[in-house]
């Protein structure tokens, strides 16, 4: 049969999250897809708006097939996409994707010929060639993840773009906090790659950069321990220089071996979604965590010298504006490097998600603002304008010029004092990059606190009405 040239998009939210414009990383999920696709003889290119820096014009890209992908975030953006190019190009085949689809299709319905929901591996080939006309189409869980393709990055539009490489190497996880979309499209079976696939990946993905710094995708990168220990071991035993960042629980700290092994492979920071110290509110999470093991955490990433991004959610039934300033204090008492402090957002399809709708307590389904940076349920213990301000002032806290300044002195003495001493192997040891991320953390927490004021006087009309905008909640 004739091969279908195939265009991937990834839309981007039309409300960007503080940090979104400046670690830009595309999907895995079409990535793969278009992999597959391609290597079975379909001509296919991949467009993430956030890589390339600006809105897609459909009258720019032409395709037999156009596969959107869409978060939550940029469901609304992915629908415009889609209306756009069933105008501009009506005979065309239009496939809608990714989690929103998973977890909310109707959100598609009368834009696209195809929603897939789950994943999408197993059929996308059958998609494609015409062998399946069912508009709703559920794609099942691959059983061995090893079964994947190995990523061609070539497909990926402005690749020049990326600087930091992405990479995923399990699916999955164990556990099943209230507020996360995982569970709900790979299950709670972790599937994993093994440790000489991850180090395939790695080699075949230097390929197509220049660049030697990895960001692991996982949502838990060490859920199985074994596995790491051994990659990293296969990491020093190779003729591989790199640095990598990945996402791991407070947990990883029970093994001090894991974590000297982990450093000495090139792990630089660790991505750690503590969420709260408040153990009530952690409960409440499902987190299976206390903020004992957090503090814990800390201490032990902090003497192996990974640096520590820390996430925090704002929001709870728990949460007043006491709590978060001391939630702030408490980043700044244990000197973690880096933080988001996000506003706890009901994702549909969470369990989160469907507490807030039966209580009645959701604002508005205005995807553009489901990105952690605004308010869109009205919160037990204070309004929905107290916890946006409350949110943006914590920021402003922690990332603050004196606090900025003062690091970056303690740094510039800690360089003289080795100097003096000709303690020179020090130098891989200055978190030169820390500074630099926190003076963009705070340049970007400046510049983007403006954007914040419309949402701000809409959230003070509702808060007056004392009522749920209805016309608000329905729209789309």
């Amino acid at each position: 049969m004739d091969k279908k040239s195939v265009a991937f998009i990834e839309p981007a939210g039309s409300r960007s999250n503080v940090f979104e414009n400046y670690m830009r990383f595309p999907l895995m999920g079409p990535l793969y897809l278009g992999t597959i696709l391609h290597n079975a003889g379909h001509p296919v290119r991949i467009y993430c708006e956030n890589i390339i820096g600006k809105k897609i014009d459909p009258f720019d890209i032409k395709a037999d097939v156009y596969c959107i992908s869409a978060l939550t975030v940029s469901a609304n953006r992915a629908r415009l996409l889609a209306r756009e190019i069933r105008r501009i190009y009506p005979e065309t085949k239009i496939i809608v994707g990714g989690i929103h689809a998973s977890l909310s299709p109707e959100t598609f319905e009368g834009v696209a010929d195809h929603i897939v929901y789950g994943e999408a591996e197993g059929v996308i080939v059958d998609l494609i060639e015409g062998r399946i006309p069912d508009k709703m189409v559920r794609g099942t869980a691959m059983h061995d993840i090893n079964d994947l393709p190995l990523v061609n990055y070539s497909l990926l539009e402005n690749i020049e773009a990326v600087t930091t490489i992405p990479v995923m190497t399990s699916r999955g996880c164990p556990f099943d906090c209230t507020f996360c979309t995982v569970t709900k499209i790979f299950g709670k079976q972790f599937r994993m790659f093994t440790a000489d696939r991850i180090m395939k990946e790695i080699r075949h993905a230097m390929r197509f950069f220049t660049t030697r710094s990895f960001f692991f995708y996982d949502d838990n990168f060490t859920a199985s321990r074994k596995r790491i220990r051994e990659f990293c071991t296969l990491i020093l035993a190779s003729d591989l220089s790199i640095t990598w960042t990945t996402q791991v629980r407070s947990d990883v700290a029970n093994d001090p071996e894991l974590l000297k092994l982990m450093e000495a492979a090139g792990c630089r920071i660790f991505f750690i979604g503590f969420e709260s110290i408040n153990n009530d509110t952690l409960a409440a999470m499902h987190k299976s965590q206390t903020r004992s093991d957090i503090e814990k955490a800390i201490t032990a990433i902090r003497r192996q010298g990974i640096s520590i991004h820390g996430m925090f959610i704002f929001g709870d039934d728990h949460d007043t504006t006491e709590s978060m300033q001391a939630t702030v204090d408490f980043a700044i008492r244990h000197h973690i490097d880096t933080v988001q402090f996000m506003i706890l957002t009901p994702f549909p399809g969470t369990q989160y998600y469907e507490s807030i709708v039966a209580q009645n307590r959701l604002i508005h389904k205005r995807w553009d603002y489901y990105n952690a940076m605004f308010p869109v349920f009205r919160p037990a213990t204070m309004s929905p304008s107290t916890l946006q301000r409350e949110t943006l002032r914590a920021y402003e806290r922690f990332y603050s010029l004196r606090r900025l300044t003062i690091d970056t002195l303690r740094l510039l003495i800690d360089i003289f004092t080795d100097a003096l001493t000709w303690n020179f192997g020090n130098v891989f040891n200055y978190s030169f990059n820390i500074i630099f991320i926190k003076a963009a953390s705070r340049f970007l927490v400046g510049r983007y606190a403006r954007t914040f004021d419309p949402y701000l006087a809409f959230l003070r009309r509702i808060e007056e009405m004392n009522v749920i905008d209805e016309e608000l909640l329905g729209e789309e």
